[in-house]
């Protein structure tokens, strides 16, 4: 039984953008609402891929599935909609720093970590529920929830057998169930 995690491919909007702070909510509603630039990849296509209901996931579930199963439970922690100054960063600055500011509690009508962590724990069990009927299940999510859905798949004895080298886009980590923990 194997689980392959994907993170999504490259979206149309780009984090290297550079925008004002104060235009930092309305770029992550674009980034959210962005597709891929992607549109094919090679090599047979899985029968079945589940994504996350954010339509960067979606296509890229395309490019690598028949069929997909959109999931609320597989999107990305959501980032604070946070107002910053008027200076223009490249958006992936901003990012980073809402992301730190969410990590450290701050949250702004999104969800909190603890919230992201309890849908990562759902969506593992979802997983495994449905691993009893496939012997390999493939997912498509994003950077930081993947990290909470390999720690719980960790939590839950599976075993981080593969992972591509860095965390960019259409990364993918391969988990095993240890023999001793099966389903």
């Amino acid at each position: 039984m194997e689980i392959l995690l994907y993170r999504h491919a490259e979206p149309m909007v780009s984090d290297q953008e550079k925008i004002s702070g104060r235009d930092f909510p309305q770029w992550v509603q674009r980034y959210n609402a962005s597709g891929i630039l992607k549109n094919r990849l090679a090599g047979s296509k899985e029968a079945v891929v589940y994504t996350s209901d954010l339509l960067r996931s979606k296509d890229t579930g395309r490019l690598i599935g028949k069929k997909i199963v959109a999931n609320s439970l597989i999107r990305e922690a959501q980032i604070p909609l946070i107002r910053f100054p008027a200076i223009r960063l490249k958006a992936k600055f901003w990012l980073v720093i809402a992301r730190s500011l969410w990590l450290f509690g701050l949250k702004t009508k999104c969800e909190s970590l603890a919230e992201a962590k309890i849908r990562a724990r759902q969506a593992v069990f979802i997983f495994e529920a449905q691993i009893l009927n496939n012997d390999r299940i493939v997912i498509v999510g994003h950077g930081f929830i993947n990290r909470l859905i390999k720690k719980e798949l960790r939590k839950h004895g599976w075993l981080l057998k593969q992972k591509t080298v860095g965390h960019g886009f259409l990364s993918q980590m391969r988990f095993e169930i240890e023999p001793q923990k099966r389903i």
